[in-house]
Formats: structure tokens, sequence, C-alpha cells
């Protein structure tokens, strides 16, 4: 068993870990966390994320109707409840463990140590660590999908909706969302976030038992090396 095998396994941790970190941050930073979709055949959905939802500004001109979306942050209106703070604070924690621990292993390999092999069973032990709780605390940013505010209870839906029945006899546009969220791009970024930290987890993990392993081969072959008779008594 040779270097180049823990150095690989360490490689593949990194890589694995780069996806979860891109992963994370499109999941904590999209307004598409969940959605709303409505019943009729409109192609029309409403999405809220950790800190912003899409938003539709409807237009009713004299030859028809027009429905323009964007993007854009909650207002004051807005009760922000237990579970999303709770998910903002987990999606943070998530995105701030790993990364710090992904660029410093990027670091840390393009630094030479005399010592590499010691190094690097400290290194791959506690990022192993730290990929494990940035698996948790990505998991934990799903409470979101537990907050009144966004799935249950959702007021700027019940508010949009008002709107829309009050503009159908005008612009004849028979809207009715769903009642609660169903999970969009932001969840799903999160949940493959999930699968991508645990798997970076598991094979820095593996390297540093393969780094071990080579640390005591190489040792045994350093003993071989030495004389069975010091050459000061030759």
């Amino acid at each position: 068993m040779t270097n180049s095998s823990s150095n690989s396994l360490s490689l593949l941790s990194a890589v694995f870990a780069a996806i979860a970190f891109f992963l994370s941050w499109s999941s904590a930073f999209n307004c598409n966390y969940v959605s709303f979709t409505t019943a009729q055949d409109t192609n029309l959905s409403l999405g809220f994320g950790l800190w912003s939802h899409s938003w539709y500004a409807i237009s009713v001109p004299l030859n028809g109707s027009y429905i323009f979306q964007a993007c854009i942050g909650y207002g004051s209106s807005v009760a922000i409840d237990g579970p999303m703070k709770a998910a903002r604070v987990f999606a943070i924690l998530a995105l701030t463990l790993g990364g710090v621990i992904f660029f410093s292993s990027l670091i840390s390999g393009c630094v030479h140590n005399p010592n590499t092999n010691n190094n690097d069973i400290k290194r791959t032990r506690s990022e192993g660590v730290a990929y494990l709780f940035a698996c948790l605390f990505q998991g934990l940013s799903l409470l979101l999908l537990n907050s009144p505010t966004i799935c249950t209870n959702n007021q700027l839906i019940h508010q949009l909706q008002s709107d829309m029945e009050g503009r159908t006899s005008s612009s004849n546009i028979p809207i009715e969302f769903s009642t609660t969220c169903s999970i969009s791009t932001g969840a799903r970024c999160c949940i493959a976030a999930i699968v991508f930290w645990f798997m970076a987890a598991l094979v820095s993990c593996q390297a540093t038992s393969v780094a071990r392993k080579e640390e005591e081969i190489n040792g045994r072959k350093e003993n071989l090396r030495e004389p069975l008779v010091p050459n000061d008594i030759l």
C-alpha cells in the first residue's frame, strides 16, 4: 500500500466536499426552497426560500393579462417563526463549517511539510468529523418544511390568491394555490448536499485509516533497513 492510496482518497473527499459546498450554497440562497403550485393547468408556482421568495406582479392591459415573476426578500410583515429561524442558523453553520474545512484542506494540500504522513492523519481525521457535523447541520436546515409561516399557513399565498380572485372577473385567471408546500429546487439541493457531506466524511475517515496503515508499513521498512549489529561494534 503506497502513499498514493491515502492521497487519492483525500482528493476524492475534497471533490465530494466541493460539490456539497456549492449545493449547500445554492440551497441556502435559493428563493425556491419550497413551492406552492396551482391546481389549474397554468404552470404557475410560487417559491419560498430561507431569506427570499418569488413573487408575481399582475398587469391587466386592454388586450389581456400578464404575470411577471421576481425574487424578493421577506418584508417586515412576514413573521419569522422558530423553525424558520432554526433552519437559517443550521444552513449557515453547514455552509460555514464545511466551507472552512474544505478550503483549509485545499491550502494545506499546497503546503509542503516534512512530516506529511502524520499531518495527513490528523487533517483527514478532523475533516471527517467536521464534514459529519456539516451533514448534520445541513439536514437540520430542512426544519423549514415544518414552518407554519412558510408551509402550512402562508399569509403571502393568501394575499396573492385574494388579489388574483379580485381580478378574476376582468382577467379570467381562475387560480387556486395548494394549501401546503412541496419541496422545490432549494430543498432538493439541500438533500443532495446532505448526501455529499456524508460521502466526504466517509471517504475522509477511510483516508485516515489508510494513512495509518501506510505509516505502520513505512515504519517497518525503516526498521528493516537498520543493521542488526551497530556499525561502531563492527
